[in-house]
């Protein structure tokens, strides 16, 4: 989206990375996480590190697709058996020709079975004295057998490597008789909150501001795709933030807000220095939020630095966020949502803007000026996040970042 592109000094960056370069830059830094085999039960937004491979073919054998009956013949007409068959529940009679049986959706066919005619494109009637069915007057006729191996065969492979595992990916595992996946992830963060200013309960002192990030950090961090283990919050204390970076704990990620400027009051670039960390990235091209830090501890922890201000630290996080869980779990990025952006809002040649919209009618989206920081008030009524450059001006296109509603 802009030009402005990072130099590499020895092992770290300098200079902002261009939010076009960022996803690039962070996977070539950070050592994804070791694969491991896990149930089904703990694998939601972790990233399939082995494909899903069907163990049996599905269905596994003829079923109905839909309530009706299976009959054997062409008909017009069959013979109906008094006995119903139901899913969950093998055997059974075999069909003879000219003859019907009412079926389940789900149940096992009788052997014999040519054809399953849904319950509205047949009548009853009788032949011989015997009750009968037979294809009702101008309906289409139509098998509703759900044949084995009609959605996939024994062996196939259904969900490839790097794909994220959604609720959608669980179900194709345990259809497919997959109970266990090799997974990476998923990706869990201890995050901390400094500042001295910040208030978390009781009335305000003078000079003290609200804690309004600590209460939402966890899901604007599970839209990310990243679990939030624990929110703590410090003052602006050197020796409290090495303590908090030192003490033994088991996620990858360790997320920090504030402390990212080089002021008086800002440690964070000090301590991380003393702890001998990394440095992937210092500064992204964008504003709001480009005052974030990406580093590598020596034991391989990685360590987001956001802005303190609230609205750029969500920002910081939603467009960094991803990138680091994608390099963490060698996952393979979704596409890009874009959308057409009409409204005003600032341009800048060196580096994204980003802006809050709404969707309207027409399929656009409405931009809603120019963000405060201070404060998520723009996030109320805004369904995404638009980075915008000069060719998202006059209704261009900007990458769009869906917000949590």
């Amino acid at each position: 989206m802009e030009t402005t592109g990072a130099a590499i000094v020895g092992d770290s960056v300098v200079g902002p990375v261009s939010v076009r370069d960022l996803d690039g830059v962070v996977r070539a830094e950070i050592t994804p996480l070791p694969v491991r085999l896990a149930l089904l039960s703990s694998v939601l937004g972790a990233t399939l590190a082995e494909p899903i491979v069907a163990g049996t073919a599905f269905p596994r054998v003829d079923t109905a697709a839909m309530d009706g009956y299976a009959v054997n013949g062409d008909g017009p007409m069959w013979l109906l058996r008094s006995e119903v068959r139901v899913a969950g529940r093998s055997g059974g009679r075999d069909l003879d020709l000219d003859c019907a049986v009412r079926i389940a959706t789900g149940a096992t066919t009788p052997r014999g079975t040519t054809a399953v005619l849904r319950e509205e494109h047949v009548v009853r009637t009788t032949a011989a004295g015997r009750e009968a069915i037979a294809v009702a007057p101008d309906v289409p006729v139509k098998d509703d057998t759900r044949r084995r191996g009609e959605h996939w065969a024994g062996g196939a492979e259904l969900v490839a490597v790097g794909t994220a595992v959604s609720a959608a990916v669980m179900s194709v595992a345990a259809s497919a008789e997959s109970p266990v996946l090799g997974v990476r992830g998923p990706v869990s963060a201890d995050v901390l909150v400094t500042g001295d200013e910040l208030c978390t309960s009781g009335p305000l002192s003078m000079g003290q501001t609200r804690d309004s990030l600590s209460p939402v950090l966890p899901e604007y961090l599970r839209a990310c795709g990243i679990v939030c283990q624990s929110v703590l919050r410090l003052d602006d204390d050197p020796e409290s933030l090495r303590d908090w970076f030192s003490a033994s704990r088991t996620p990858p990620l360790m997320v920090v807000v504030g402390g990212t400027g080089r002021g008086a009051a800002d440690h964070l670039r000090a301590v991380l220095a003393e702890l001998g960390a990394r440095v992937v990235l210092d500064g992204v091209a964008m504003r709001p939020g480009g005052s974030q830090l990406l580093a590598v501890l020596p034991g391989g922890r990685v360590v987001l630095c956001l802005p303190g201000n609230p609205f750029a630290a969500i920002v910081a996080l939603l467009v960094t966020g991803p990138a680091i869980v994608d390099a963490l779990t060698a996952r393979v990025p979704r596409a890009r949502l874009r959308g057409r952006i009409v409204g005003r809002f600032a341009v800048d040649a060196r580096r994204t803007r980003v802006v809050p919209v709404r969707q309207v009618s027409g399929g656009v989206w409405q931009s809603m000026g120019s963000p405060q920081t201070p404060h998520l008030g723009d996030l109320v009524t805004a369904h995404a996040l638009a980075l915008t450059g000069p060719a998202s001006v006059d209704g261009g296109l900007a990458e769009l970042l869906v917000l949590p509603q």
